[in-house]
């Protein structure tokens, strides 16, 4: 037969793992061929196994006789044979309906005998054991998809009744779910993970960071990838009610102060400045003005066709190398170059030994172009300037770090306190923030951050800077530059 296994007639199925992890631990639940850990329930449990094997052989080969009677009995129906002998083909062919009919009942009966040892051996409550005892038989499985279902739904009735009877005995406090509605499964390996770091109080999106990558590198569970499991989606559900994602709507620092600080000492005048200074300068302000990541400012180029200066010194397109990916990988998004109009300051915004507006980001990009051309060792538009790696590409850590250097220097050099836990990520949100206060369109905000939609924008970067700023003056020099 070739659909044996789905009439059960293959062999005796598995144990299922959420009801072998009862018993055993994590990583031996999940073998195939998973085996009583106590050495006189494994022998009984071998010789059930061994039992139902003959049983489906047996089943298997009446089937094949059944096949062969009935087309014996078409034959001879066709022939002119005595009726006593086609009477004789219609016997043997119920007969062997009724041994199948008992074999059946035999496999059945060994399904249940192998139940109970697994049952016999957990620590469930005996509630719990009279569910899945009383499960019906399904072909080719020892439990059914049904048993996580009857654990559940027993669960929910013990936790019922604790509950009620703590309000019949006088405790109208609040319901605590008592010390036995714990279910006592052990999960098997891969979730236990996701479990333990939920305790050690990780947000529920870094957990979901953990199922990820422990979906990516291990094997189906029940036939599905352990992310998809019906076990890990409910997990993850009641993590993000149990820890809903909190998220500040004011920004950590004001844009206006540190942008008020690049304009004096130590930021200016800009010919007096050293390389660790201006390269924190010039990394602030293009990522400020473009509200782009740290990545895809760590992958601009300075290469001759990846850097274009416009004529008259009116601004520059910067491109990043042709082999990096972005991490939102659309085709609207791929190599999308970085265009920069330089400023042009009034008298009154420029001070003295000025040589353009202090905010400009054309102007402190050339400015650095010119001092690191003598150490330059890559095409990287941003290189380091001490060290042994001296003149190399830098790394998108030292980047991110020279962001949130920028933004601290610019707090203590004006004698403010430095704020917490400043990310350099947090650029993007500001920029964007400003420049949606100051009237620009949410589609050139979108094109210019990389957001395919503007509830990208609204759900995780838009910030509320109006409470220090009411009337919002024009403190940016300008609206966000899109390309």
């Amino acid at each position: 037969m070739s659909a044996a296994s789905s009439y059960g007639l293959d062999r005796m199925p598995d144990i299922e793992p959420s009801v072998a992890a009862l018993v055993l631990s994590p990583g031996e639940a999940l073998r195939p061929d998973a085996h009583c850990p106590r050495p006189q329930c494994r022998l009984t449990d071998d010789h059930i196994v061994r039992g139902y094997n003959t049983a489906a052989r047996m089943g298997r080969i009446g089937n094949s006789m059944s096949h062969l009677i009935l087309a014996l009995s078409q034959t001879l129906q066709a022939s002119d044979v005595d009726p006593s002998v086609r009477d004789l083909s219609d016997a043997s062919l119920q007969a062997f309906g009724f041994m199948t009919r008992e074999l059946g009942r035999l496999m059945s009966s060994l399904t249940l005998a192998r139940r109970q040892i697994w049952l016999a051996q957990s620590p469930l409550l005996e509630a719990y054991r009279r569910a899945l005892r009383t499960l019906p038989v399904v072909p080719g499985e020892l439990f059914g998809p049904a048993a996580q279902q009857a654990l559940e739904r027993s669960l929910q009735v013990t936790q019922a009744r604790e509950q009620f009877s703590s309000l019949r005995r006088g405790q109208p406090g609040r319901l605590r779910p008592p010390a036995a509605a714990a279910v006592p499964l052990a999960v098997p390996r891969p979730f236990s993970r996701p479990l333990s770091r939920l305790d050690a109080g990780l947000a529920a999106s870094t957990i979901k960071v953990y199922v990820a990558a422990i979906s990516a590198q291990h094997n189906r569970v029940d036939g599905v990838t352990v992310g998809s499991h019906t076990l890990v989606t409910r997990f993850l559900k009641g993590a993000q009610r149990l820890r809903p994602p909190l998220r500040n709507p004011v920004p950590r620092w004001d844009l206006p102060l540190v942008l008020g600080a690049l304009s004096r000492p130590p930021f200016e005048p800009l010919q007096d400045l050293g390389l660790d200074v201006l390269s924190m300068k010039t990394a602030f302000l293009l990522a400020i003005a473009s509200a782009r990541r740290v990545s895809e400012l760590h992958a601009l180029s300075v290469h001759g066709e990846c850097l274009i200066w416009h004529p008259g010194d009116t601004g520059v397109t910067l491109r990043p190398n042709p082999s990096f990916l972005s991490k939102t990988f659309s085709t609207a998004f791929v190599n999308q170059p970085l265009t920069l109009a330089a400023f042009s300051p009034s008298s009154q915004e420029r001070g003295p030994g000025q040589d353009g507006a202090p905010l400009c980001p054309v102007r402190a990009l050339r400015r650095y172009l010119q001092l690191t051309a003598g150490i330059r060792r890559s095409d990287s538009l941003f290189v380091c300037h001490t060290g042994p790696r001296r003149g190399h590409a830098l790394s998108k850590q030292r980047l991110s770090r020279w962001i949130v250097g920028a933004i601290e220097l610019s707090y203590s050099s004006g004698g403010v306190p430095v704020p917490p836990h400043v990310r350099s990520h947090s650029t993007r949100g500001v920029a964007a923030s400003w420049v949606a206060l100051r009237g620009v369109p949410l589609s050139d905000i979108c094109a210019a951050a990389s957001w395919s939609s503007p509830c990208t924008f609204a759900r995780f970067y838009s910030f509320n800077v109006v409470p220090h700023h009411p009337v919002a003056s024009a403190v940016l020099p300008t609206p966000l530059q899109c390309p």
